[in-house]
């Protein structure tokens, strides 16, 4: 089994703002908490990320959850990370899991 890398790289979306994305991460969600006006509550992003964990748990791949912050203060991403060698395959599951009933998951 080969390490998963929590290293990142930043995404600028313009002059001032970006965020900072894990170079292994395959999917995740923005986190804006469980408010009543959260566009992105936690516990939708805690159902879409499970809900693709146990994808990866049932194609073999071990996975490991990182959160980074955003220039937003009052998001957070949430992303899933798999080892170099499982990326490709783990990509595949992501992008069919977006197509699985999910509103808050993306591909990376």
């Amino acid at each position: 089994m080969s390490y998963i890398s929590t290293k990142t790289q930043y995404i600028n979306t313009d002059g001032w703002r970006g965020y900072s994305e894990p170079i292994n991460a395959v999917g995740g969600c923005n986190c804006t908490g469980d408010w009543s006006d959260s566009p992105c509550p936690t516990s939708v992003v805690q159902d879409e990320l499970k809900r693709f964990k146990v994808k990866l748990k049932q194609a073999n791949i071990k996975y490991k959850q990182h959160v980074t912050r955003s220039s937003n203060v009052f998001c957070v991403k949430v992303y899933i990370l798999v080892a170099p060698e499982n990326k490709e395959q783990a990509k595949e599951i992501a992008e069919e899991h977006v197509k699985d009933n999910t509103r808050l998951f993306y591909t990376c």
